[in-house]
Formats: structure tokens, sequence, C-alpha cells
């Protein structure tokens, strides 16, 4: 006779309310301010929201993504408020649904409760997953949306269905994040380690990339018709691109247009760009087509400097603490505390800021780990067609890899680490769970 309650289930859900708890409490009283990108989203929701479209300074965008301004936009229509804490709520609820789908991820991939109980746990209390509900950015709608990608991927149900939803869901993250753009190849790589079915997988790679490309096509329509060139999702990959590697940036991360080298020729292009659109760039939508090939010049006579940025942006992404939640989600409330209470206060926020370093560096380390564990294991199952590789292993280590090798290429700060931390914390239970296996 089947268990009427599963213990598991209970303490999970326990757990949850807790962080649920936590996670309305912080964005209730912990105050902060929406800075650059983050102001830029919500400006946007917010004309939506007043019917003025997909727009900035009454002026047609495509800056970043659409997905996550449109959701806000609309989901402000729905309630009929654009206040600030409704955004937030919405993130909360994303948060909460990363839970549950984390826990149903570990629990189809393995049984081993060692592995169930600290991803899904970890999950719940981590700083960043807590904190971030509090700013309005795509982060918490990107780990979502890849947490929910990840829980269809390893669920079998009738192919035809799944294959077609998997391309549609790809669309709706690339929508959000460009650079998941390139994910059908990871649906056919994991499909490839784990059955070794070629025809299959060609299929697959097929049947996502036409769904994908059916869903991302208005908005590329979109684009054509207001910036007279075929943009699939944003025009700013070829600033970031060129800001983050060029012969001024030392660092491998963001650079003011002040800072960056420019030659006499570069120099002039920018100033048009920029004089069309009253010096924002965020509106300068034809600046990329200077910046790409600038920076792809660059790195391609400069291997090594390139490597060494790259390598300094991993670096940054993983492994520079949690700086990030002080700057972009309790940014407002540093500053009150500080003039309230002075030097305890300041004594306070680094203590807080040091624990969030430990646990998030902690995690990192053990997902660089995992990569290095496994990395010829999958190398080798790439081409020994006998080799085969489970969702375990290939999941967490594909995601990883992909994601870290973009951050690798264009910019690195720790913020960025945030879409990841949950395949951080999955890889970090595989680890764990082994030690404690050999330890028996």
């Amino acid at each position: 006779m089947k268990k009427i309650i599963n213990i598991d289930n209970v303490i999970i859900f326990l757990f949850s309310i807790v962080g649920l708890i936590l996670r309305v409490y912080f964005i209730n009283n912990i105050p902060t301010k929406q800075l650059f990108d983050f102001q830029t989203y919500y400006d946007v929701a917010n004309n939506i929201y007043n019917n003025l479209g997909f727009t900035l300074d009454n002026t047609p965008i495509a800056f970043q993504g659409m997905g996550y301004s449109t959701l806000l936009g609309y989901y402000f229509r729905i309630v009929g408020d654009n206040s600030e804490i409704l955004a937030k709520y919405l993130n909360v609820f994303m948060s909460m649904m990363t839970i549950y789908i984390v826990y149903y991820i570990v629990r189809k991939m393995t049984k081993k409760r060692v592995i169930i109980y600290v991803s899904t746990i970890l999950t719940i209390f981590l700083p960043s997953h807590i904190a971030y509900c509090n700013a309005i950015g795509t982060e918490v709608m990107s780990a979502f949306l890849l947490s929910f990608f990840i829980a269809i991927q390893i669920t079998d149900f009738n192919c035809k269905i799944k294959y077609p939803v998997l391309g549609a869901v790809i669309g709706v993250m690339a929508l959000t994040k460009p650079f998941f753009l390139a994910y059908p190849i990871l649906v056919a790589l994991v499909l490839w380690l784990k059955s070794k079915n070629l025809k299959d997988t060609l299929k697959i790679l097929l049947v996502t990339t036409a769904f994908m490309i059916l869903i991302i096509s208005p908005w590329t329509y979109r684009n054509y018709k207001k910036f007279g060139r075929i943009i699939p999702i944003s025009y700013n990959s070829g600033f970031n691109l060129y800001i983050n590697n060029n012969e001024n940036n030392t660092h491998g991360g963001w650079q003011s247009m002040t800072d960056i080298y420019t030659d006499k020729e570069l120099d002039e292009k920018i100033k048009t760009h920029m004089s069309k659109v009253n010096n924002n760039i965020k509106l300068a939508s034809d600046i990329e087509l200077d910046f790409k090939p600038a920076a792809i010049k660059w790195i391609k006579e400069n291997p090594l400097e390139f490597l060494k940025l790259g390598v300094i942006r991993i670096d940054s992404t993983y492994f520079d603490g949690t700086w990030d939640i002080d700057s972009w989600t309790m940014n407002g409330y540093r500053e009150e505390l500080e003039k309230k209470i002075g030097i305890k206060a300041i004594r306070y926020t680094n203590f807080l800021r040091s624990s969030f370093d430990i646990v998030t560096i902690t995690i990192s380390s053990f997902g660089l780990m995992f990569i290095i564990l496994n990395f010829i294991k999958i190398l080798l199952s790439i081409f020994i067609k006998r080799k085969k590789i489970d969702y375990l292993i290939s999941i967490p280590f594909l995601n990883l890899s992909y994601i870290s090798l973009v951050y690798f290429v264009y910019e690195g700060q720790p913020r960025y680490n945030f879409i990841v931390l949950f395949l951080l914390i999955i890889a970090t239970s595989i680890i764990i769970d082994k030690y404690v296996e050999k330890s028996k």
C-alpha cells in the first residue's frame, strides 16, 4: 500500500514556507534603489503598462531581451498597478516555483536523499535567492525558466509534444537572455550522451531549433520593422563584446564609454551613433555594427590578453564574493543603517557580506571541482558511442560549462552567477553524496 503522505514532501514544503517568509520579509523591509539595467527593465515595463509599447524615452528599444519587461508590463496591467513592490512579489512567486522545480529535478535524477535534501534546502535558503527577489531584473525569471526547461528535459513523455515544447521554452528563455539561442545544441548533446542515437539526436536538434525560431520570430520581425535590419533578440551583444574586450580593459568587466580604447576612425563612428540618440547608449541600435568587428579584431590579434580577461571574468563571476547583493538588492538598507548606527552597522553589514561570500564561493568551488572531475568523462562520451552519461552528470555539467563559456567571452560579475546557482548547488550535493558514501 502506497504511503498517503510522503515525508520528504512534507519536510521540503515546511522548509519552503520558511523560505517564503524570508523572501517576503526581505522585499518588504530591506530598501534598495533600482539602478542601471534594473531601472531600465522597470521603465520599459511601465511603458508597456501605460500602452506606450516596448520603448524607452518614447523610443523603440531592443537593448535588452524583451522577455522580462514584457512579462512585468502585462502583469502590471492585469493587477492594475505598476508599483515596485508588485514586481518584487512576482519575483517571490517565481523564486518559490524554482524551489519546487529543483526539488522535482533532483528527485527525477536520483533517489539519493543527501542530494535531494542538500540541493533543495540550499536553494531555499541561499542568500542570493532570497535577496534578488528585491531586484527588478531578469535574474529570478531566468533561473526559473532554466529550471523549468531542465524539468521538461528530464521528464519522459510523448516526444512529439516534449521537444516542440522544449523548443518553445528555449525561445522564451532566449527572449529573456539572448545567449540561450544556442540551447537546442545542449538539448541534442544531452540526448546523445544518454541514448547515443544519432538519428534521434539530429531530429531533436532540428525540432527544438524550429520551435525556438517560431517563438522568437515575431520579435525579430518587430526589430526589423523598427531598426531596419535583422536583430534576432537584442542589439547589445556587439556593444558588450567590445567594452569587455578592448585594449584598455584590465578587469574583464563593464567600462564606461569614456574609458574604452578607440582609434580616430572608431571614435568618429561612435560620435555619429551617439549624436542620433542624445548620447543614450541603450538607444544606439547600430553601434554594435562597429563595435563587434572591432572586438573580434582585437581578440584575434591579442589571444593571450583575451584569455587573461576570460579567466578574470570567470573569477569575478564565481569567486569574487557577493558584493552584488549589497549593490543591487539592499543598497538603500546599508545607507540607512550606516546613517543611524554608524560603525556597528558597517561591521554588521560586512559580517553579512562575509557570510554570504563564504557560502557562495564554497558552492562555486564545488561546481568547479564537479566540472574538472567530469570533464574527461564527458569528452570521451561525446566521441565514444558505447560510453553513456546519465542526466545527473550531463545536465549540471553542460549547463554550467556553456553559461560559463558565455561569461568567459563577454562579461563577468557576481550577479551573473545567479542563473546557475541552483546547478552549482546540485553539483555540490553530488560531491557531498560521494564523500558520504566513501566515508561509510
